[in-house]
């Protein structure tokens, strides 16, 4: 057996676009923090916090309606969307403010730009991890299934339940060689970390990448979205370390 976990084989996938579809948008955000969205003012606007359901949105008086069932005993309207979903029409043409909190304890407000565009889905992604759920993700298969299906994960940009997705900004590329690599998005979990990584060619010809370079204490296995860098060119490499 090799001494390096194995190069898991997952490159370039390729998905057909969905026709007619419009993709959510997604925004991150934290407790007591206040994140800015677009919503139209001409449609009802469905906003979603992922692997959570929200209770209630506080909109300034007469901002915003939103659908709501019978008011039970305690004075709270259950919500319509049964995935727990807020369902959101503008009522106004400026911005706004409005506050969310979730079944989970998660509070944040949402500076609200009013377009006048068809209906927005808007997915807010929490920074902070739920540890539970990131274990059960990491032991949920073999160790090198787990592996495979974080890479996926991140070939895709989709995240696994409990992982903190961060987009990362770096002030230069790390140098290495001939190459130049910089890190764009990081999927934390419990024990497991992704690393997203596009690689640069900084040289007029062909370069093959070798994993064995990209190994080092921690790295649990590497995958590349091409194993050739074209001259001045990039690919991609999804790196998983642990801990």
């Amino acid at each position: 057996m090799s001494k390096y976990p194995a190069v898991l084989g997952l490159c370039a996938l390729i998905f057909a676009p969905t026709v007619l579809a419009t993709a959510p948008n997604t925004v991150l955000f934290s407790d007591n923090e206040t994140v800015s969205v677009n919503l139209s003012s001409l449609d009802i606007n469905r906003l979603v916090v992922k692997d959570d359901k929200i209770t209630s949105v506080t909109c300034p008086t007469g901002f915003c309606t939103m659908p709501a069932n019978p008011v039970d005993e305690s004075g709270t309207g259950a919500p319509v969307d049964p995935q727990g979903a807020g369902l959101i029409s503008l009522n106004v043409l400026e911005p706004f403010t409005l506050y969310i909190t979730t079944e989970k304890g998660r509070s944040f407000g949402v500076f609200v730009r009013p377009l006048a565009v068809p209906a927005i889905t808007t997915v807010f992604l929490s920074t902070e991890r739920d540890t539970q759920k990131a274990q059960e993700f990491e032991k949920q298969s073999p160790y090198t299934q787990t592996l495979a299906a974080l890479i996926s994960h991140m070939i895709k940009e989709t995240i696994p339940e409990g992982f903190a997705f961060q987009r990362l900004t770096v002030k230069k590329p790390i140098e290495q060689a001939k190459l130049l690599l910089t890190p764009i998005a990081s999927y934390q979990g419990e024990h497991l970390t992704g690393i997203s990584v596009k690689i640069s060619n900084k040289t007029a010809q062909y370069i093959q990448v070798e994993p064995t370079s990209f190994y080092k204490a921690g790295v649990k296995a590497v995958s590349f979205s091409s194993m050739s860098i074209p001259p001045h060119g990039s690919i991609y490499m999804y790196q998983i370390q642990g801990r």
